[in-house]
């Protein structure tokens, strides 16, 4: 396995402990090893200072020079005692008292006293008055000792005083000076463990016990998602820092024709925050729906404001083009439409077809050819005069289906006898037509579903010197109240409920499309009238 794969396994949680840990161990490793260097250095220094001052008391005791040029060789004498008594004082380990002959008036040993230094080379060396450090094997070990000369009252060298430590003794006084650094690494080392393991755990509740390969993939399927939406997105903080957007929301206002840059070093333009955001914000609500116009663009967008500790961290709008979503509607209400018509004209034949067989059961053949006669009767007089004024096959056939299904419910609908309705080529409007017909006729047979004359009447008409399609519902409620006929044609606004109000929005966006009319008259208690032109050129 490649280290790179072996990281790769390893939790968010575990990685940040083994990193922080790591760190902290190479730099209290690094710290540790530069403070050796340094304590080692220092305290063989120190060592070698309290060498020194030591010998140099020793050399000038008047008792030393005394019994030195005396040359006592005695381990009761005064320079033994008195050298002793240093030693257990300062913790030295050796200290040798030599006349210029190299032979020893003290030490540790007292039956070396008398005899010749260990070592004639390495205390030769300060017979010429210096003084000098050495690291040498003597009789007690390896050590590190100093030598300086002994001087009597006339200046004249008479001896050397030999003080030092042998190497374990040196090597525990370091020791003894590392212990603290030794301790501290330790200490740190156990911090940075507990260090490490907090952050780690900390960083996973912050990123709410994601892996860093979820976070990377939450964050590429956010960024598919909201491309791949048709909705415009933006989302914004309060101080107009754009949080997120998508591509769909800058070709919407590049198709505004929306001038100047909308997003400037992450922030959203002034203007568009404004119009998009500021309502919001200033009111905190959310908004649902509702129509922007930007330069003659019709958007739907709907605001949501976004919570963080029940505190508004920001915005987030999503804005759709309006002819988009009534081109849906007017599919789906046409859907509907055509769905009613057939489902309506299923149910009258069901209801003939059943009373035919049960007249044959019954074997009233006379009773069945009778029927038969009058719903041919009925058939033709219906089909021949909407025919006759309506030369349109599909016309046609959708009022003669909608005109069923009205009887159906108990609604009658009187086509005028003034309508006439050429057999004109018609492409996308006869869908358009088709829609409002339904649209109104529907609405119509609502209005009248609660009152005693259930009646609603159509005319249609294609005034060939105007060049228009003429088409007038009128029907026999109880009329729309005043403050209501201003409204009626926006988006959710209805009578009749909520999640109403979508198919006279519909229509006013047919006519608006092909810049035509739609008028409403209503009278309390009278009934209500619709009439809509649709200019249309004849085609040949």
């Amino acid at each position: 396995m490649t280290e790179k794969n072996w990281l790769s396994k390893l939790s968010l949680k575990k990685m940040t402990a083994l990193l922080v840990l790591l760190s902290v161990f190479v730099s209290l490793i690094a710290s540790t090893f530069l403070l050796h260097h340094y304590v080692v250095n220092r305290e063989q220094d120190l060592l070698k200072e309290k060498l020194k001052n030591i010998g140099r008391i020793i050399a000038k005791d008047p008792r030393v020079i005394d019994e030195v040029s005396r040359n006592i060789f005695s381990s009761e004498s005064i320079v033994q005692a008195y050298t002793m008594e240093v030693m257990e004082i300062t913790n030295v380990n050796f200290i040798v008292v030599l006349n210029n002959q190299l032979i020893r008036l003290s030490h540790p040993d007292a039956s070396v006293i008398g005899q010749p230094f260990s070592n004639i080379e390495d205390a030769s060396k300060s017979l010429n008055g210096t003084e000098h450090f050495s690291r040498e094997q003597g009789i007690l070990g390896e050590g590190t000792r100093f030598f300086t000369p002994i001087w009597d009252e006339q200046g004249q060298q008479i001896g050397i005083v030999c003080v030092g430590y042998v190497q374990d003794t040196i090597n525990d006084e370091i020791w003894d000076a590392q212990k603290t650094i030794y301790i501290g690494l330790g200490v740190g080392l156990f911090v940075g463990l507990l260090g490490a393991l907090y952050l780690a755990q900390y960083l996973k509740k912050i990123l709410f016990g994601l892996e860093p390969k979820q976070i990377a993939a939450n964050i590429k399927e956010r960024d598919i998602i909201k491309e791949s939406v048709c909705e415009a997105i933006i989302a914004v903080s309060p101080n107009q820092k754009v949080i997120m957007y998508n591509q769909n929301f800058i070709q919407m206002f590049e198709k505004a024709k929306v001038r100047g840059e909308f997003i400037q070093d992450g922030f959203l333009s002034k203007e568009l925050f404004t119009l998009l955001f500021q309502e919001t914000f200033q009111r905190e609500k959310s908004l649902s729906n509702d129509v922007l116009v930007v330069n003659q663009l019709e958007l739907i967008i709907s605001v949501k404001l976004i919570y963080i500790n029940e505190k508004i961290y920001g915005a987030v709008a999503t804005l759709r083009d309006q002819s988009d979503m009534q081109q849906l509607i007017r599919e789906l209400s046409g859907t509907e439409q055509y769905i009613d018509s057939i489902r309506a004209q299923n149910h009258k034949f069901m209801n003939q077809l059943h009373t035919i067989l049960g007249l044959i059961e019954l074997e009233k053949f006379d009773d069945v050819q009778h029927f038969i006669r009058v719903l041919d009767a009925d058939y033709r007089r219906e089909i021949g005069f909407v025919t006759d004024k309506i030369k349109s096959p599909a016309i046609a056939g959708f009022l003669l289906a909608k005109s069923s299904e009205l009887k159906e419910q108990g609604v009658v609908l009187e086509i005028d006898g003034e309508c006439y309705f050429p057999n004109i080529k018609m492409e996308e409007i006869l869908h358009d037509l088709l829609l409002s017909i339904g649209v109104l006729l529907d609405n119509a047979k609502e209005a009248v579903t609660q009152t005693i004359k259930k009646h609603v009447a159509l005319y249609l008409n294609y005034e060939e010197d105007e060049e228009v399609i003429v088409l007038e519902i009128q029907d026999s409620d109880e009329g729309i109240e005043e403050h209501m006929l201003q409204e009626i044609f926006k988006r959710g606004v209805s009578t009749k409920g909520k999640n109403r109000g979508y198919g006279l929005d519909a229509v006013q966006s047919i006519v608006n499309r092909y810049k035509g009319v739609i008028e409403v008259q209503s009278k309390v208690g009278r009934g209500t009238v619709f009439r809509m032109e649709l200019p249309y050129k004849r085609g040949e």
